[in-house]
């Protein structure tokens, strides 16, 4: 872990980006909300400092899933140097899991810079469940840590995943709630999308945060955490018996 927060913090001005990104998306999300009211308390029974809020905790919360998990896995498997990561003391996929607890390590005083922003510029509301909250937040982490692994075990076979990460981020976008929130989906999308595991990555813990949202949702997230759980150990052996290391 001291490793790869070493390697996070070499790139001064990537991480400057970083704390701008969410900035910058948190305050148009804002005035494109406020606009879409246009002067009116509430549309569908959500008011607008309901959605305002909702949007400074879906932006930190994208921020805190947003992992560079897969182009390491990616690299190391195409340059062969997961060869030696295979003969350390530690299994490669709990090396995998410390490394992305690192970034957490990393954004988190990231987002206690942008957070006091957006107190300031959008507002917030009080948790309707603190303890609730941070238990959802924790299981959300959890399984988009599992979907991020998956999609790194796919280098083992094709060596190259840049098509398959950008997809994947740009449609995580929306079926995760970050952008558009669940309850202005029509009926049929929001069902399909309340039962996919991406949801239960922002969308949920927000929930539960305003209020909308209780052990239900904790509910299904633990449902996505063992099957994803259960994927990943099965998909990360299978993965290990297509490395093939030459050496003299």
């Amino acid at each position: 872990m001291r490793t790869r927060i070493s390697e996070v913090l070499t790139y001064r001005f990537e991480l400057l980006f970083q704390l701008i990104n969410p900035l910058l998306q948190l305050l148009l999300l804002a005035a494109v909300w406020r606009a879409v009211y246009a002067g009116k308390s509430d549309v569908d029974g959500v008011s607008v400092s309901t959605m305002t809020t909702y949007v400074t905790l879906s932006t930190l919360h994208t921020l805190l899933m947003h992992d560079q998990i897969v182009h390491w896995v990616e690299q190391r498997v195409r340059s062969g140097a997961v060869g030696i990561d295979l003969v350390r003391p530690i299994p490669l996929l709990r090396q995998q899991i410390l490394s992305q607890a690192s970034q957490v390590a990393v954004k988190v005083p990231m987002m206690a810079v942008v957070f006091p922003v957006a107190v300031v510029t959008t507002g917030l509301v009080a948790p309707a469940a603190p303890g609730l909250y941070a238990l959802s937040t924790l299981l959300g982490w959890l399984i988009n840590c599992c979907v991020l692994l998956l999609i790194a075990a796919v280098a083992f076979w094709t060596l190259e995943l840049g098509g398959m990460t950008f997809l994947y981020y740009v449609v995580s976008q929306f079926l995760s709630g970050a952008l558009v929130p669940l309850w202005f989906m029509p009926g049929w999308l929001r069902t399909a999308v309340e039962w996919l595991p991406l949801q239960a990555t922002v969308f949920t813990p927000v929930a539960i945060y305003l209020g909308k949202d209780g052990w239900g949702g904790i509910g299904v997230q633990a449902m996505w955490l063992v099957l994803l759980g259960a994927a990943v150990v099965l998909v990360w052996r299978r993965a290990l018996h297509r490395v093939v290391v030459q050496g003299g």
